[in-house]
C-alpha cells in the first residue's frame, strides 16, 4: 500500500506537470493572439486596397459598377 509520504510526492508531481502544461499553453495563447492581431491588420490592409481598386476601377472604365461581382459582370472575358 503506499504511504501518505509516496501518496504528497505523487501529488507534487503532478501538480508541477500541470503548472506546467498551464504555462505552455499560456504562451501558446500569447502567440496565437499575436498571429490573430497581425492578420487582422493585414485583412484591413487588403480590404483597403480592394476599396481603393475597386472606386478607381469603377471611376476609370466601368460606370456605375462598384463591387467586385459588378466589376467582373461589366468587363468581357478576353475570348470574346
Amino acid at each position: 500500500m503506499i504511504n501518505s509520504q509516496d501518496k504528497i510526492s505523487q501529488l507534487e508531481m503532478l501538480v508541477a506537470h500541470q503548472d506546467k502544461q498551464i504555462a505552455d499553453l499560456s504562451d501558446m495563447a500569447t502567440e496565437q493572439w499575436k498571429e490573430i492581431d497581425l492578420l487582422k491588420t493585414q485583412v484591413r490592409f487588403l480590404v483597403g486596397r480592394l476599396k481603393d481598386m475597386e472606386s478607381s476601377a469603377g471611376d476609370d472604365k466601368l460606370g456605375d459598377a462598384k463591387t467586385v461581382t459588378e466589376m467582373a459582370a461589366a468587363e468581357k472575358p478576353p475570348h470574346y
